[in-house]
């Protein structure tokens, strides 16, 4: 089910499940309740200040989200939601341009756009839209394809620009340089990984100036503290070894199922991005909610999965989908 397709006809069947999942996004932002707890009014606070002396919390370092979305008009909720579910169709939909580049079947294509839009971290970003993360889950497959196009200056200004809105942005960089290092491209790797330092000097220098000229802390968050067990440490100390193992699970759902399977009928290219992303995958698994922290890495799992389940009857894959 390894396959190639013309871009141009992806684009011509992505506008159209692309506005499939958008619809269904857009129906679920309607319709679900307010979140809570909910992080609005610091993400609102922030928004609207952009810069806000003594700031005392993670998200005052991740300024880029608020600040373009408090700048449109209307209520709170409803923009911001829309911003959710916009992104997490458009990353849907790169997501599935991703997978037709490293050489899935134009089918496996389209479910990877389906799967990726209605998995747990996209329906969890929707209902609680007040983070960065549907813009980062845009951010990394665009820069994945723009480094397996060879345009790794376009993708080291897009990780540049997405580090103002969080940390993840940078991840993809040196996902991308451990694959390029596992193919024995030693060129490739060496601007690879020299962007990825460049790109995390420059989120450094960040964090430096907004806490020595304007006050800002992380006001003692468990991810700031690594050596104190991070924020898996908090996390295990407030679940049984149940619910921790159904939260991991609940991540990616039937698709774990698929992965072995898909893993060995994947081409060479994703098998090397997926061993690369493993060092990634832990230290975000250390310091941010595990569950949420595995979803980061949904567009490089979810193309193994669908891969899969291309292979099965067409009606009984889309009511997984559906399902």
């Amino acid at each position: 089910m390894i396959g190639h397709g013309e871009p141009a006809s992806f684009w011509r069947s992505a506008v159209w499940h692309g506005a499939g999942v958008l619809a269904i996004l857009g129906l679920v932002a309607w319709l679900a309740p307010a979140p809570t707890p909910s992080d609005q009014a610091m993400m609102e606070k922030v928004g609207q200040g952009v810069i806000v002396p003594g700031c005392a919390d993670l998200n005052c370092f991740r300024i880029l989200v608020p600040a373009a979305v408090e700048s449109l008009p209307g209520p709170s909720l409803p923009r911001w939601r829309a911003y959710a579910a916009l992104a997490n169709a458009a990353a849907a939909v790169a997501t599935g341009r991703l997978a037709l580049a490293l050489g899935l079947a134009p089918r496996a294509v389209m479910l990877t756009i389906w799967l990726s839009a209605l998995g747990a971290g996209s329906f969890s970003t929707v209902y609680h839209p007040y983070n960065a993360d549907p813009l980062v889950l845009f951010l990394a497959p665009v820069t994945t394809l723009l480094l397996r196009r060879g345009r790794a200056f376009a993708a080291g200004t897009l990780a540049t620009v997405g580090i103002f809105a969080k940390e993840f942005a940078a991840a993809p960089l040196y996902i991308a340089a451990a694959a390029a290092a596992l193919g024995r491209e030693w060129r490739v790797f060496r601007v690879r990984f020299a962007l990825a330092l460049a790109v995390t000097a420059a989120w450094v220098v960040l964090q430096l100036v907004l806490m020595s000229a304007f006050n800002y802390s992380y006001n003692d968050n468990p991810s700031s503290r690594p050596l104190a067990g991070g924020y898996l440490r908090l996390w295990l100390e407030h679940v049984t070894p149940a619910t921790a193992a159904f939260g991991l699970f609940g991540a990616f759902g039937a698709l774990n199922l698929m992965l072995p399977v898909g893993w060995k009928q994947a081409p060479p290219v994703l098998k090397d991005l997926c061993v690369g992303a493993i060092p990634a995958l832990l230290a975000f698994v250390y310091v941010a909610t595990p569950e949420r922290a595995l979803w980061n890495f949904y567009f490089l799992a979810v193309p193994v999965a669908a891969i899969v389940l291309a292979q099965a009857p067409p009606v009984l894959s889309w009511v997984l989908v559906a399902a």
